[in-house]
């Protein structure tokens, strides 16, 4: 019996980009680990809070143009708080399409979710910036048509924003109010079945002389203790 095997040291957010099965199964996995209050209110998970929704916008982009994106988690700058990473492979090379996205949710605290997208419009941002707000003002509704509409009155500093809102058990809709439309509705189970098969960890290298994201292969990436 051969007793010797090489560890795979620990990675962090800075070194990789997930896939957004990963990203939305690392979530997922603390909800069960720590309980789901503990996961959606402690400040040690808004990194993984943040990954959760940029995979669910992720999720909603491929669906719309079978594009394939990975989930990139900012470490060093104060903003954006994620990215989403697009790899297009054409004959003078590697193109990698970026999306900045800045994080919001909507808490029970707040009636309107307007009064959440207005705080965050107008503050300045970068023009490419997407504003993704995460509705976790559970039991309450969304008139997404109101919303649309509001929105052509708000100067936003925004490309685009989303609305990331869970219908159901098993529902995800995912909802760009600026400029408006379009509407995905993702069935989950269905979609990570799908994003299940693609490459769960990208690193940034280069191969000869050409830079890009390649599989990281076996990666070990620690999820925060619950305590």
């Amino acid at each position: 019996m051969n007793c010797r095997v090489e560890m795979v040291p620990p990675s962090d957010y800075s070194q990789v980009s997930m896939s957004p099965y990963t990203a939305i199964v690392r979530m997922k996995t603390i909800s069960e680990r720590c309980g789901i209050d503990h996961a959606r209110t402690n400040g040690r998970f808004k990194r993984e809070r943040e990954a959760w929704a940029a995979g669910m916008l992720a999720l909603a982009l491929s669906k719309l143009k079978d594009d394939v994106w990975w989930v990139e988690v900012e470490t060093v700058d104060a903003t954006p708080d994620t990215k989403l990473r697009q790899i297009d492979q054409t004959a003078n090379g590697n193109v990698i399409n970026t999306r900045n996205i800045e994080n919001v949710d909507w808490e029970e605290n707040v009636d309107d979710i307007m009064t959440v997208i207005r705080k965050k419009c107008k503050r300045s941002y970068p023009s490419d910036y997407l504003l993704v707000v995460h509705a976790r003002n559970y039991g309450k509704e969304i008139n997404f048509d109101r919303v649309i509409e509001e929105m052509k009155r708000v100067q936003s500093p925004f490309l685009e924003v989303w609305v990331i809102a869970v219908v159901g058990l098993d529902d995800v809709k995912v909802v760009r109010v600026s400029p408006g439309l379009p509407v995905v509705d993702l069935k989950i189970r269905a979609e990570l079945e799908r994003a299940s098969k693609q490459v769960p960890f990208l690193k940034r290298g280069s191969r000869g002389r050409e830079p890009g994201f390649y599989d990281a292969g076996t990666v070990f990436l620690p999820l925060p203790r619950c305590d």
